[in-house]
C-alpha cells in the first residue's frame, strides 16, 4: 500500500493559508489606486478581509468545540473577542471610507445617475448587513462568559456566531460587488 504524500490536516491549513494570501491580495490592489481615497479602500478592504477570515476561523472553532466537546473556553471567547474587534476595525474604517462615497463627484453620485438600484437598494443593506455582525458577537460573547459553553448556551453560541459570519461574508461581496461598478 502506497504511503500518502500529505496528511489531511498538513491540506487543510495549506489551503486556508493559500485562500488567505489570496484574499488579502483583494485590497491591495488599493495601492495602485490613484484617487483621493485609496488609503481609507485599502485600510477598510484589509479590515474586512481580515474580519471575514477571523470570522470563518470563530465559527469553525465554535462548531469543532460544539461538536466534540473539545478545547476550552477562553480559547473560543479569545478567537470571538478578536472577532468583534476586527468587525469594529472594518465598522471604523468602513465608516472613514463613507465620506469619499458620499463626496460630491464620488461613487455615490455616479451609481445614482448610471445604477440608483445599487445604490438605494444594495448600498443601503449593504451598510446594515455590514453594522450586524458587532451585536451579534457582543451577545455570543457574553453568553460564552457568562453560561459557559455547556449544550444548550453552546448551540445559541453556535447559532450568533454563524449569523455573524454570514453576515460579514454578504457584506464582503457586496462591497466587492459595488466597488467593481465605478472604479
Amino acid at each position: 500500500m502506497l504511503k500518502r504524500l500529505f496528511r489531511t490536516r498538513d491540506l487543510a491549513v495549506t489551503q486556508a493559508c493559500v485562500t488567505a494570501f489570496l484574499f488579502l491580495l483583494i485590497p491591495l490592489f488599493h495601492l495602485l489606486d490613484t484617487g483621493p481615497f485609496w488609503l481609507q479602500g485599502l485600510l477598510h478592504g484589509l479590515a474586512a478581509t481580515l474580519t471575514v477570515l477571523m470570522g470563518c476561523w470563530t465559527f469553525h472553532a465554535a462548531f469543532f468545540r460544539l461538536g466534540k466537546e473539545r478545547g476550552s473556553n477562553a480559547e473560543l471567547e479569545r478567537l470571538l473577542w478578536l472577532t468583534n474587534w476586527l468587525v469594529l476595525l472594518a465598522i471604523i474604517s468602513g465608516n472613514w471610507l463613507y465620506m469619499g462615497y458620499r463626496s460630491p463627484d464620488g461613487p455615490q453620485s455616479w451609481l445614482l445617475a448610471h445604477t440608483p438600484a445599487a445604490h438605494n437598494i444594495v448600498m443601503e443593506w449593504k451598510e446594515f448587513v455590514s453594522l450586524f455582525p458587532l451585536p451579534l458577537g457582543v451577545v455570543a460573547g457574553f453568553i460564552l462568559r457568562r453560561f459557559g459553553y455547556n449544550k444548550d448556551a453552546g448551540s445559541v453560541v453556535l447559532l450568533l456566531i454563524a449569523l455573524l459570519w454570514l453576515c460579514l461574508v454578504i457584506g464582503l461581496v457586496t462591497g466587492l460587488g459595488l466597488t467593481t461598478l465605478h472604479l
